[in-house]
């Protein structure tokens, strides 16, 4: 999924989903890591996205 198209909401929907399949054991052990990492990435780009907001917010009522 490239970062141009990935959206909050795309990114928490995909995070959900790797949780569940991680809790569930839905995932195999040669798939693990690949999976974490994903869901690495996808935490800081959401992290990210929501810092962003949280600025914009704080500008924004400052003026």
């Amino acid at each position: 999924m490239e970062e141009k198209t990935l959206t909050y909401e795309v990114a928490m929907e995909r995070l959900e989903t790797l949780a569940k399949e991680m809790e569930t054991g839905d995932v195999a052990i040669d798939q693990l890591a690949t999976k974490l990492k994903e869901a690495q990435q996808l935490l800081t780009f959401c992290k990210d996205k929501l810092t962003k907001a949280d600025e914009e917010v704080q500008k924004l009522l400052a003026e």
